[in-house]
């Protein structure tokens, strides 16, 4: 081999030492990748260096992350959340296979991810509907939607890259069908959803988030921080008081004072009644307005209208909590601007007028320094305050609200949505155009009509998977330019022996999988594209059937929690721990390999 194919190997090394490791951030690797090889002249011309940016799976999946944030927006996701709410019944047994089948259907057309994070809500709801803890059903959400990333070409990143790079290879001879996964892809879903059924559902323990709320006592303890760091007030409104017959908005208590009233007490005959705040709602005197305000605050409004305010008793907070107080959990989004923040570096008391009282962690509750805790993927907030600003987190789209607030929402963009995803994935599946091209002009469409918000897009589209991708497309070049992509193939597929599809699919697979797990498996796709290219001419297999088998592999990350973004995001809301992934993923993967390996040998 010549210095350039030592330069090529030296950077893929490093470029999974980093990967692993992230000593510096992910795409700082990626990116760093194209300079290195075209600095030192490792692929020539050095504008293949730069490949990466005209990409058409870098333009397909921007497009696809775009289709993902309109069926979410638009309330397709939502109907199907809805589905299972309704029809998912009370038995383990009935929920299980239902929440699998219906979040690989999803999983299929959408990211994963975005699945994950709507069904959420949807299934801590069936768990305490069922009686059933969310440790039972998280894996299984979880697990089903990179089970469903089998289904398609567009359902998961490995299977966009490898569609692009075999047709790129084989220059334009060979392609990857839109439903061409589908063959294999359905019946490892399957025996996945039977697997789980089965077997590993009786794996798990009960836990979560939910559970250590009842265990610990919680909402008591966080009763007894609004009391003694001071928070709540009561102000009785005397006759003749200027605020009697004014409306909330009228009184304008939170623009002149900066308190909040989260809760007013009424008589109704000899009983006590409270009242949501809504800014029309008129204040009559006898009123108690319970607030929410800083020692100082309360002070000059007591002073400007003569009226005493008293702290609330230990009785009365116990009355407001579920009415104007309440405690609720939330997750972070998989493409959260607060990933690796923390708490006070976002400002989240003051964003958001809420107090987060403790982290839940693989299991274990941080409650120490929680606001210099940076803030991982799978991280539960627990998070207690005022119910309109819990309600208002619902808006956010850096967090998922795990505890469901509203049952309405406008689903009537969701046929256009339907509609727009066809526009996407007919024209490459008829031939008429390139997925990236029906998918940009869906994508477009779907901000015309209004199925998905310009910032809704714009946050949709992860960044960092698209610049991994392009920092890491000329990698695969320069191995395959080197002659390094040959050679591993030649390592692995000796010339010569009698090498059945069993062995070749089956190292492709496993490759690919251990890739995936232990770095990304995007960058795990770019990479073994060449050396499976190389590998269906030396052993004479269906090239299409080699990159089949490193796009299942790349979908075979059931073991480790941080081998996919899927698993991080149930960690926290299952309670689960890296020895829960473990034991249940190991029997999956398995499973799922021995299906892909024996199905696309036939």
């Amino acid at each position: 081999m010549d210095i350039h194919a030592w330069i090529a190997i030296a950077t893929l090394v490093v470029a999974m030492v980093l990967f692993i490791s992230k000593l510096i951030p992910l795409v700082a690797t990626a990116l760093s990748i194209p300079v290195v090889l075209a600095v030192t002249g490792t692929v020539s011309p050095a504008e293949v260096a730069l490949r990466g940016f005209g990409n058409n799976a870098v333009i397909a999946l921007g497009a696809i992350f775009v289709l993902s944030a309109g069926l979410k927006e638009s309330g397709v996701a939502t109907l199907m959340g809805r589905m299972l709410e309704r029809f998912g019944g009370k038995k383990e047994w009935s929920l299980v296979p239902l929440i699998m089948v219906t979040t690989c259907v999803l999983s299929a057309i959408m990211s994963n991810t975005a699945t994950v994070a709507v069904f959420l809500p949807a299934i801590l709801v069936l768990s305490r509907r069922a009686n059933i803890s969310p440790s039972r059903l998280m894996m299984p959400l979880g697990y089903a939607a990179i089970l469903g990333g089998t289904l398609t070409l567009i359902s998961t990143t490995p299977n966009l890259i490898l569609g692009s790079e075999l047709e790129r290879l084989s220059g334009g001879s060979r392609t990857l069908g839109m439903f061409e996964f589908t063959i294999v892809g359905i019946p490892i879903c399957v025996v996945g959803i039977a697997y789980m059924v089965l077997i590993g559902t009786r794996l798990l323990g009960r836990g979560g988030a939910d559970d250590m709320l009842k265990r610990e006592n919680f909402r008591e303890r966080m009763l007894r921080r609004y009391q003694l760091g001071k928070k709540l007030y009561k102000l009785r409104v005397p006759s003749g008081s200027e605020l009697a017959g004014r409306t909330i908005a009228q009184a304008g208590l939170g623009k002149r004072y900066q308190v909040r009233v989260i809760q007013i007490g009424r008589k109704k005959g000899f009983r006590e009644t409270f009242l949501d705040v809504q800014v029309d709602l008129a204040i009559k005197a006898r009123d108690v307005l319970f607030m929410e305000a800083r020692d100082e605050d309360v002070k000059i409004l007591a002073e400007e209208l003569a009226i005493p305010i008293e702290m609330v008793t230990a009785n009365e907070a116990e009355q407001l909590w579920g009415r104007g107080i309440n405690a609720a959990k939330v997750s972070l989004s998989p493409h959260s601007a607060f990933l690796d923040q923390t708490l006070i570096d976002v400002s989240f008391r003051n964003l958001f007028g809420l107090t987060v009282a403790a982290i839940w962690r693989r299991g274990e509750l941080i409650e120490k320094n929680v606001g210099e805790t940076p803030l991982e993927l799978g991280d539960v907030l627990l998070v207690y305050g005022p119910i309109p600003n819990i309600r208002k987190l619902e808006e956010n789209a850096e967090l998922i609200l795990l505890d469901r607030q509203r049952s309405g929402e406008d689903v009537r963009r969701a046929p256009i949505a339907l509609l727009l995803l066809a526009v996407a994935l007919l024209p490459p599946v008829l031939g008429w155009y390139p997925l990236a091209v029906s998918g940009l002009a869906s994508a477009l469409l779907m901000i015309a009509t209004g199925c998905v918000s310009l910032r809704g897009a714009q946050k949709a589209i992860d960044l960092r998977i698209l610049f991994l991708i392009i920092g890491t497309v000329p990698l695969g070049d320069a191995l395959f330019q080197t002659g390094v992509a040959g050679k591993l193939a030649a390592t692995l597929f000796p010339a010569g022996m009698e090498l059945g599809q069993f062995y070749v699919f089956g190292v492709l697979f496993a490759v690919s999988a251990l890739l995936s797990t232990t770095s990304n498996n995007a960058a795990a796709a770019v990479i073994l594209s060449p050396v499976a290219y190389a590998a269906a001419e030396s052993s004479g297999v269906d090239v299409g059937m080699a990159f089949l088998a490193v796009a299942y592999g790349a979908s075979c990350a059931f073991v480790l929690p941080f081998a996919h973004q899927c698993n991080l995001m149930i960690m926290g809301p299952g309670g689960y721990s890296t020895k829960d992934f473990v034991k249940v993923g190991i029997g999956l993967s398995i499973v799922m390999s021995v299906t892909a390996v024996v199905l696309l040998a036939l």
